[in-house]
């Protein structure tokens, strides 16, 4: 939890006031999972893990964006799913059959079910009740590559975000979602229209048309999305951002990394946050990721704020210059 604090300190120097943390882990021999599997049910220590993050981001005035599941197998993810419905089916299942298959929806149903109506043990309010989270995100990046062509991710989107405004009627809800699209009349001027032809199944221009959605949410990896160059950047940033105001939603950049030296990623993160908030009019925007500096694992995107004093410097002048 110390590495946790750390964190949540280094935002509040830099002034910023908005974290987006994990609200899952299944993986199935972490012993802080949550949750190992549904026959062994939801694990308590897990869930104050989760309890005490919270109540720390709170009570430093830091409101919280919390997906529910992860696309990928980091944390359990949809492959955990996959491999839970596997085995009690009796027949080999896949990632992609979340968006279609009952009991794997009906998995994520009831941890958010679960989650909404948990009263956290630090802070003693349940968390539909907590106006630190400002949004619940249905998953982190959901893709789904075999649905391509149709709207079977867009359609399963529908469905959880209806549940989960049910159940927790008093928070925001969002995709969670990459920014990927199936419309590439929408893009016109990007370089290359991978991210936005269709092939992994999901569809921004489609999700902004979910009425259950509050949010909605976009990434930007350039070098993985083939973006290479400052002019795909702008169209990506705008193009997300004017989609959703056509139908009253909000975008935000959920997440956004460039694998560099300091100054020259300060310089891109510059470029970026000026397009997102003196171009396109944007109302929050995101970083991947935060890493606190005992950390040696570094996927590339980490930004080591103690450190990086370049990227500091840029994420504290446009924090302040917004609040």
């Amino acid at each position: 939890m110390r590495t946790v604090e750390e964190i949540l300190d280094d935002l509040v120097c830099l002034s910023l006031p908005v974290a987006r943390i994990w609200g899952f882990n299944d993986s199935p021999n972490d012993t802080s999972a949550i949750r190992h599997n549904p026959q062994e049910g939801f694990r308590e220590a897990g869930l104050r893990g989760l309890d005490q993050a919270v109540f720390e981001a709170k009570r430093r005035g830091i409101r919280l964006i919390i997906p529910l599941v992860n696309n990928w197998a980091e944390y359990g993810g949809l492959p955990a799913y996959a491999a839970w419905a596997s085995k009690e089916a009796g027949v080999p299942l896949a990632h992609d059959d979340f968006f279609t298959n009952p009991q794997m929806k009906q998995w994520w149903k009831d941890y958010a079910f679960t989650l909404a109506n948990r009263v956290n043990t630090f802070t003693g309010i349940a968390y539909k009740d907590e106006p630190a989270i400002v949004a619940w995100e249905i998953g982190n990046e959901l893709r789904c590559s075999t649905c391509r062509g149709t709207s079977k991710l867009p359609d399963a989107v529908r469905e959880l975000a209806a549940f989960l405004r049910q159940i927790a009627p008093n928070q925001l809800i969002s995709d969670g979602g990459d920014g990927f699209d199936d419309n590439p009349q929408a893009y016109v001027g990007l370089s290359n229209f991978y991210a936005v032809r269709g092939d992994e199944g999901a569809s921004f221009t489609r999700m902004a048309d979910i009425d259950e959605l509050d949010l909605l949410s976009y990434h930007l990896y350039p070098n993985n999305y083939g973006l290479e160059t400052a002019k795909d950047t702008q169209i990506w940033i705008e193009r997300h951002q004017a989609i959703a105001l056509t139908t009253g939603k909000v975008a935000y950049l959920g997440e956004c990394g460039y694998v560099a030296a300091d100054a020259e990623r300060a310089s891109n993160y510059d470029a970026w946050l000026s397009q997102l908030f003196a171009g396109s009019g944007g109302q929050l925007g995101l970083m991947w990721q935060l890493s606190p500096s005992g950390r040696i694992n570094n996927d590339g995107y980490s930004v080591y704020s103690r450190r990086d004093n370049a990227t500091a410097w840029i994420l504290a002048r446009w924090g302040k210059s917004l609040q």
